[in-house]
């Protein structure tokens, strides 16, 4: 008789996809603020709100209690919930436990010693007056402290028994305050389990808003809140336009005699070497990394597509100028996913660029002009930095982010990229185009503050940190007057010795700084539309969007420009 066969176990059922760890960087952020920064704010909102209640408690009518319990329930301590519960049903507090005789006894040897310590620092001088004029016995400093201490610990029993008196009183309320919270749709002290098990409420949860309620403030932030991102944008700028105007307005007179010193032919040498700049530096930095993607662009079509998207920053919301660059590539078929990956890139190392000038810069003047001994050690330590900095710019540390992004969105991934070294390169390209930009600037800035050619400097790392402001200014397009802001006070900040003392009056060189943050608007304006103006002339046939434009595909629409490798499903190999 052969042995009856072994039954084996059944395989266990599949993990299921909540109960796997996160493996993106997007899904352990969503995690991370779930479990803790939902806490801290929502602590940081009850405990606001509870003393806010009481200041609502004078007022007529009940709008104390509701605000006092959504602050109550947003806080976070252990035993709350049952602290609720114990308050609500009126259970007294036994005074003749231990527990509470000690409190007792430690508040009234505490709170004498906390007055006589205050009483001594605020009123030392009519204290020891006193005792001079009455002089009295030792037995007094004996027994006043006793006396104290034994007044206060009565009035501390005392207020206890109070307390339990209003305890019991609390039922009544309770049954005519709780009908009244649920037509306000707060549910007091809500059931531990719903009907379904799966729906289990937390045991700390002490009150819980209706649905319908919670359905109408979803969609009562979802309305206003884009009013409200508007209104403080408004406020924001309104602020710095004020700040900025004072000095102007107060010694207009002055400041009008010296930006007087400025040559129209000063002026438009600074603007076309600007023009300059945006050509070589900035759109045929945008035309290589394209070509790393494996698409080529001709010169006239890459300075007209980025000219033209580079001005719909000035629009209100950032995606104009993504969708217009997305728009004007697609005749020469490029991808708009490759497109906004490049523009994304060009403009990390672009502001990279920014903020090492920058930060070099106005390290150089810590340890330069102020001939400060603590300087010089930040500055080594931000030499060093820069490698690690320069981290942010390894393939796997930006593509593995820009995936992430794309995944997140829906769109096509990336296989395609630019090894590293050309991503550095790309960068000291861009690092010697600030050089070259910072060179028209100090054409501007020399003839009013009488710059010496040693400094230019200065002028380098006070519109790097102006520029990287404005662009992180998301509510401000083109980052306007924010840039012009930062500019005014990075200038007041580190303007040499030699220039201050040349202006006795700070309110004047303020005004003047402030002209000169506007006249840089101006001149980056200027330079844009000679480009802009220059790129349409060069590449005029397909602005026309006639079928002979250099390096335009005849339908259009196909993914696979004239001089590009062809792209299939595979993954293709990375370019070097």
């Amino acid at each position: 008789m052969s042995p009856e066969p072994i039954s084996q176990p059944p395989p266990p059922p599949p993990s299921s996809v909540s109960d796997a760890p996160p493996r993106d960087l997007f899904a352990r952020a969503h995690q991370f603020f779930n479990d803790y920064l939902w806490v801290i704010v929502r602590n940081v909102i009850g405990w606001l709100l509870i003393p806010a209640s009481l200041l609502l408690a004078a007022f007529p009518g009940p709008f104390g209690l509701p605000i006092f319990l959504i602050g109550f329930a947003l806080v976070t301590f252990p035993g709350k919930r049952r602290l609720t519960a114990r308050v609500l049903r009126g259970r007294r507090l036994r005074i003749e436990t231990r527990a509470y005789a000690i409190l007792a006894g430690v508040i009234s040897v505490v709170i004498p010693g906390i007055a006589w310590w205050i009483l001594w620092a605020e009123y030392e001088e009519v204290i020891r007056a006193l005792i001079a004029r009455y002089t009295p016995k030792p037995i007094v400093y004996v027994l006043t402290p006793i006396v104290a201490i034994l007044i206060t610990w009565l009035v501390t029993r005392l207020s206890l028994k109070i307390l339990n008196g209003l305890l019991r009183l609390l039922p009544r309320f309770r049954r005519k305050f709780r009908p009244w919270l649920d037509r306000m749709g707060l549910k007091l002290l809500p059931p531990r389990h719903r009907r379904a098990p799966q729906e289990a409420a937390a045991s700390e949860e002490i009150l819980e808003i209706s649905p319908q309620y919670q359905r109408r403030a979803r969609k009562l932030w979802d309305l206003a809140k884009p009013w409200l991102r508007r209104a403080a944008a408004i406020a924001i700028t309104v602020w710095i336009i004020a700040r900025m105007l004072r000095p102007l307005l107060e010694r207009w007179t002055q400041v009008r005699e010296e930006i007087a010193g400025i040559a129209l032919g000063r002026f438009l040498l600074a603007s076309l070497m600007f023009a300059v700049f945006l050509l070589c530096f900035r759109a045929l930095s945008w035309r290589r990394v394209l070509k790393g993607f494996g698409y080529k662009l001709p010169y006239g079509a890459t300075a007209r597509i980025w000219s033209t998207s580079e001005l719909a920053r000035y629009l209100p919301g950032a995606i104009w100028q993504v969708i217009g660059r997305v728009y004007l590539s697609k005749p020469y078929g490029v991808p708009g996913a490759i497109v906004s990956t490049s523009q994304v890139l060009e403009i990390c190392i672009f502001l990279f660029a920014n903020v090492l000038l920058a930060g070099t810069c106005l390290l150089w003047f810590g340890q330069k002009v102020l001939h400060s001994s603590h300087a010089r050690p930040w500055l080594i330590a931000a030499m060093a930095l820069v490698p690690t900095l320069g981290l942010l710019l390894h393939p796997k540390v930006f593509y593995t982010a820009t995936n992430a992004i794309l995944r997140r969105l829906g769109k096509a991934q990336i296989v395609k990229r630019l090894r590293g070294r050309r991503l550095i390169a790309l960068l000291f390209w861009m690092m010697l185009g600030l050089i070259w930009q910072s060179i028209a600037v100090y054409l501007i800035v020399d003839p009013v503050l009488g710059f010496h050619r040693a400094w230019w400097w200065v002028v380098a790392g006070a519109y790097c940190l102006a520029w990287t402001a404005g662009f992180l200014a998301i509510w401000a397009p083109g980052g306007i007057i924010v840039r012009e802001w930062v500019f005014v006070v990075t200038m007041q900040a580190i303007l040499p010795h030699q220039i201050r003392e040349r202006f006795s009056d700070p309110t004047a060189l303020a005004g003047l700084l402030v002209v000169l943050g506007f006249l840089l608007r101006l001149w980056t304006v200027a330079g844009e539309l000679i480009f802009t103006a220059a790129a349409y002339i060069w590449d005029y046939r397909g602005a026309l969007n006639r079928p002979d434009a250099p390096g335009r595909l005849q339908d259009g629409n196909s993914s696979t420009p004239p001089g590009s490798t062809s792209h299939d499903s595979s993954p293709a190999p990375m370019l070097e």
